[in-house]
């Protein structure tokens, strides 16, 4: 055999089991230990000690190196041209921000969106890319990951109480969702509560009264399942969602808590799921409770509406009351735990909370093994690791699921309809993905122009590299299929329109070496109303099943205010890109986009990138003028790059 080249040391086979895990170590004064060697650590499965087979220590400008697959391109026999891939740009964190606004009350949204803001402000590091989610899993009520400060404020203005409840304080009888579990689970003191309320307050019978309260706790246990339900399944979606992004996450998950019931013993959810998706994801889980502070329960004030009961009733009453508030805060515990974070509780200084979780994401270590034994079982496997240093805490993640054998014979039929399914859903997903997917690399540029009569002009131009995309010979010919889905959101989340494109190309030798090293350029011209929006877009390719993503939020201005607006910035163009500017409308021909040898492989108008020493011109419009007696206007405009 012809003897084979040395294997990168950071580039793993893509059947190779692999496990990575970060780690965070502190000293009896919670603060970080970040000069540990890698013979200091110790990591076992299920008891078993590990070989550790990578070491790293990250920090929070400077990532881990994470293990990833070799990143060659699809087309085999395309290699990547140079000077295609665009240039990588150092971040700092991911910070998601998850907003569990199903089980926050509406003064503590209040607060959250106070504290978000301030932190947006002061606390958000220079190169830290945040987003922004909600557990309610509303459509456009999340920003992607960004550093924009301004998005970002926009982002925190559209937060919103969705908290749907069966209970309030006005009820008669009053239940809590934590009273409503005790009564499911045969408390009687539980369930004395509404019987005596019924009795005194609506002159029930006694055993009327028994049969309405575990009905009513019935209804109230049943919908508090459905919203935990939620709140988990969102968390695990937005987790796994992060799976393709390279490098550690921190998801911050603000909370005024909520009931487990049986959920952590899998009796509905079962939180090893999180824990499971966060260690392949690389995620880590930190929780605050919104409510900060707890100290006597709303309920328990004798003024308010839902006050009810004196001597032992109200004893009960306030022991229920103190045992929910723990109860609540278990599954935010145990989030936190199980991923390697932290949970903060009792602190009315909710900033304080976001800045212990920055300090405490400023350094960790990343290890990661091959299991010495391939269990392919579905089983949940227990993680845990040492340090030979005496005095120190160990956080990490607390296990994973081991990978379960999957029988692969299917009939035709049902390996197509599955294949169109997973088509749609992966589209489903990219344009829901909280950050760019760069398996066909694609970016987009918005450009606004008015031209009368029609109006304001909203242009999308789109650049796809096509080195990724999978071409299949047919004859002399290089053809592929290229998926274009693109959907605009109105500030509030809803949708305002979409565009749904397939590119067949059809490319001749020529052309499809002019394809790869310059990529094609896609435009589409929309006509909307004034307002701001954003944009999302997905480029499939349907030979790799492999897709690209793009956002950009941008504003429509109202001219009929009469107000000094500038349009967006233009660039002029040659060739194919100059035509398809001037005629945005025009159909793909069906042999599929003509390509021009002078097409610059990196248009301007999208990238907005120049060589070192290079020249270029660029046209911008002013709008509503004010002009003197003479008809003149006196405009100055200032360039800076």
């Amino acid at each position: 055999k012809a003897p084979q080249k040395p294997q990168d040391p950071n580039t793993v086979r893509i059947e190779t089991e692999l496990v990575q895990i970060d780690v965070v170590v502190t000293d009896k004064q919670g603060k970080l230990v970040n000069d540990l060697k890698r013979e200091e650590f110790q990591l076992l499965e299920d008891g078993k000690p590990q070989t550790i087979s990578h070491f790293s220590i990250g920090t929070a400008t400077r990532q881990a190196n994470w293990l990833k697959t070799t990143p060659v391109a699809a087309n085999k026999t395309a290699p990547v041209p140079s000077g295609a891939v665009p240039p990588l740009v150092d971040t700092g964190r991911y910070l998601v921000l998850a907003v569990d606004d199903i089980h926050l009350k509406p003064g503590n949204l209040m607060l959250t969106k106070q504290t978000l803001t301030k932190f947006i402000d002061q606390q958000l590091g220079v190169n830290d890319q945040v987003a922004l989610v909600t557990t309610s899993g509303q459509v456009g009520m999340f920003q992607q990951f960004t550093d924009n400060r301004e998005a970002l404020r926009r982002a925190v203005n559209r937060l919103s109480v969705a908290t749907r409840s069966v209970t309030n304080n006005f009820d008669v009888p009053r239940i809590t969702p934590y009273q409503a579990e005790l009564i499911d689970n045969g408390d009687m003191d539980a369930l004395e509560l509404p019987v005596q309320e019924l009795m005194a307050k609506l002159n029930m019978d006694r055993r009327q009264a028994v049969a309405e309260s575990q009905a009513r706790a019935r209804a109230i246990l049943q919908e508090n399942r459905y919203l935990t339900m939620s709140t988990l399944s969102t968390i695990e979606n937005i987790v796994k969602d992060l799976r393709e992004l390279p490098g550690r996450k921190v998801l911050v998950l603000l909370s005024d808590g909520f009931l487990l019931g049986g959920q952590r013993e899998g009796v509905f959810f079962d939180l090893r799921r999180i824990t499971d998706a966060a260690t392949r994801a690389g995620v880590v889980i930190y929780s605050i409770d919104a409510r900060g502070l707890v100290a006597v329960p709303d309920s328990m004030d004798a003024s308010s509406p839902g006050f009810f009961g004196t001597g032992r009733l109200a004893g009960v009453r306030l022991s229920i009351e103190n045992s929910s508030i723990q109860a609540e805060r278990d599954g935010m515990y145990a989030l936190a735990e199980d991923t390697g974070g932290k949970a903060i509780f009792n602190n009315n200084d909710l900033n304080l909370g976001l800045q212990q979780i920055m300090n405490d994401t400023e350094s960790y270590y990343l290890l990661a093994f091959e299991p010495l034994v391939s269990y392919r079982d579905g089983r949940f496997r227990k993680l845990e690791v040492r340090v030979t240093r005496p005095g120190l805490k160990v956080r990490t993640r607390k296990g994973y699921f081991a990978p379960a054998e999957k029988d692969k014979t299917k009939p035709p039929e049902k390996l197509a309809a599955e294949a169109k399914s997973a088509a749609n859903k992966q589209i489903v997903s990219g344009l829901a993905s909280l950050f760019q997917r760069r398996e066909v690399p694609i970016e987009t540029a918005v450009m606004f122009l008015n031209e009368p009569p029609r109006g304001v002009q909203t242009d999308i131009v789109a650049h796809i590299e096509t080195y990724t995309i999978r071409f299949k010979p047919i004859g002399d010919r290089q053809t592929a299929k290229l998926e274009l889905v693109g959907v605009v959101y109105r500030e509030n989340g809803k949708e305002e329109t979409n565009f749904l494109e397939t590119l067949s190309m059809n490319l001749k030798p020529s052309s499809h070496e002019i394809a790869l090293k310059n990529g094609i350029t896609y435009t589409k011209r929309l006509q909307l109303k004034p307002g701001f929006y954003q944009l999302r877009m997905v480029a499939r390719d349907d030979g790799g099943a492999q897709l690209g993503t793009a956002s950009n939020w941008f504003e429509v201005p109202d001219l009929d205010k009469k107000q000094l607006t500038l349009s967006s910035i233009f660039f002029p163009m040659s060739g194919q890109m100059e035509e398809t500017a001037a005629n945005p409308d025009r159909k793909m021909e069906p042999t599929g986009p003509k390509i021009e040898p002078q097409i610059p492989v990196r248009p301007p108008i999208v990238y907005r990138r120049f060589k070192s020493g290079s020249s270029f011109d660029f046209m911008v419009f002013a709008y509503n003028a004010k002009a003197n007696d003479k008809g003149a206007t006196d405009l100055a405009i200032q360039t800076q790059v």
